[in-house]
């Protein structure tokens, strides 16, 4: 025994030796350029995840675009996956799944954010397509706009708590808050026929908005450490909220839908879950779905991927458009007086289908749109059963190949001087490489068969809510800078500084 135990120390080092020369010279990446250290261990990538800028984290992306300055287009960035920078190539590795050319996702996103069995999270493409099949007739454009009454009166509160609370009183909002509680109310009303209400809370910060902000913070953790993930599983409820005093919210609203998903899967009566219209839980369990999909625990998860995805990404669209705007004297000028033509009373907003009509608010959206990028980290896709081929590389099937919005919407040939808020971009019908229409380059919602299902809903929040506070109010910065409503780290989506108080703003005076 004695000598089997000093032998292991041995055996482990020359299973890491073996390791390394395989990855450096006969991985089917070891002809592709980039840096030694990021072939040879994943931990390259986890240490920009989470420990570079001084603990913050949240730097890969950063780093993957210095990466493409040194080695060109295309980079091994880990020991399994290539990294991409051409925005002509983004279609193929984001296009449609078929059944003989099926792109997986990785897995090694599946527990960033604790919801493994979550559609957004299911790695296979055959599964992905079936569960994703359940989710889409609630998101069909007829339904979504179907429910834009629900939206208009979460606006309305959050417009009347400007006027009577905040106009005129030198009280300073913060942006980040309001969109957040605004999209928070939304997502949970549409989605489980019953909202937070969070625009209501003192100063529009809503403890369920503030939970779900901070498990991005967590997200790189999960991720390079899953241990963790399955620990806190296991740690009782109690324990827990004194460990973490901020999910409190989080569990009590994961709670009360895991209540009503319950009730649904037991086959009671909609009324008696106090719901205004049947919610995303009723169109999964009358899908064609296997047994082991409707599951209370799979559909809880189902029900946190929706309420995550539908707040954070549109809350910092919302938050990246209102800085510009506010910063931007010219820019501010000309929308504020096509809304103002468009609605000469300021108390009758236009329908969203009407809104998306108007030419400098769609102008302003969509480079709002380009300007948060959406999620900021590589997407990894697999083309489990074809080579992809990127100008003289072939990259061989099973291969994790990842490109991201960042590198896309910064990109200074399709969007020449990319760091400037430009609605202009978009007149007259632009184009960018290739001829295709300057949208095809907008990546924010991704693309193909794994593409946003809420990007219908984002549209119409994002369309309403601008067009009714820009065109009601008088606002300006307060104590703001640029850094507030850029992208400064990575955690999946993009974030300012750890130290950012927001988005912050007076409200000078009613329009």
């Amino acid at each position: 025994m004695p000598l089997f135990l000093s032998l292991l120390p041995i055996t482990y080092a020359f299973y890491c030796l073996a390791i390394v020369v395989y990855r450096l010279f006969f991985s089917p990446l070891a002809k592709f350029p980039g840096p030694k250290l990021a072939a040879i261990t994943g931990w390259y990538e986890g240490y920009y995840d989470i420990f570079a800028r001084g603990g913050e984290g949240g730097q890969f992306a950063r780093q993957i675009e210095k990466l493409h300055q040194q080695y060109g287009p295309i980079v091994r960035v880990t020991p399994r996956e290539l990294h991409i920078n051409d925005p002509t190539f983004f279609s193929d590795p984001y296009g449609p799944s078929t059944r003989s050319k099926p792109m997986d996702k990785s897995d090694k996103f599946r527990y960033r954010f604790g919801i493994p069995n979550a559609t957004f999270s299911t790695p296979a493409a055959e599964q992905h397509q079936e569960r994703r099949a359940a989710l889409n007739p609630f998101f069909s454009k007829q339904r979504i706009r179907g429910l834009h009454e629900g939206l208009t009166e979460n606006v309305e509160r959050i417009s009347f708590r400007f006027a009577t609370e905040y106009a005129g009183t030198g009280k300073v909002v913060n942006f980040n808050d309001v969109w957040s509680s605004m999209t928070m109310d939304t997502v949970t009303a549409l989605a489980f026929g019953r909202s937070t209400t969070c625009s209501a809370a003192p100063d529009f910060e809503a403890p369920l908005a503030k939970g779900v902000q901070a498990l991005a913070w967590y997200a790189h953790w999960n991720t390079h450490f899953q241990i963790f993930n399955d620990m806190m599983r296991l740690i009782p409820v109690p324990i827990m909220l004194k460990l973490m005093p901020h999910v409190k919210p989080i569990m009590e609203f994961q709670s009360c839908i895991r209540e009503q998903v319950a009730a649904i899967v037991d086959g009671k009566d909609v009324k008696a879950t106090e719901v205004s219209h049947p919610t995303i839980f009723h169109d999964i369990i009358n899908s064609n779905l296997p047994a082991s999909d409707k599951s209370v625990d799979r559909l809880t998860e189902e029900a946190s991927s929706v309420v995550g995805a539908g707040t954070e990404t549109t809350k910092w669209v919302l938050t990246v458009g209102t800085f510009h705007l506010l910063d931007n004297g010219p820019v501010l000028a000309r929308l504020k007086a096509e809304l103002a033509e468009a609605m000469p009373d300021s108390s009758k907003i236009l329908p969203y289908s009407d809104l998306e009509k108007l030419p400098y608010l769609s102008a302003v959206i969509q480079e709002s749109l380009r300007m948060s990028y959406g999620q900021v980290q590589g997407m990894p896709r697999i083309n489990r059963l074809h080579p992809w081929k990127f100008n003289e590389w072939v990259i061989p099937p099973g291969v994790l190949v990842s490109m991201d919005a960042y590198s896309v919407h910064s990109n200074e040939t399709v969007f020449p001087n990319a760091r400037a808020f430009q609605p202009e971009r978009w007149f007259n019908n632009p184009t960018g490489p290739g001829g295709r229409p300057l949208s095809h380059y907008l990546t924010s919602f991704g693309k193909g068969s794994r593409g946003c299902l809420g990007k219908e809903l984002a549209y119409m929040e994002l369309f309403v809510a601008i067009a009714t506070l820009f065109r009601r109010f008088e606002m300006e910065l307060y104590e703001t800078v640029r850094d507030d409503a850029d992208f400064v780290l990575d955690m999946v989506v993009p974030m300012p500084p750890r130290d950012s108080k927001g988005v912050r703003a007076i409200i000078k005076s009613v329009s």
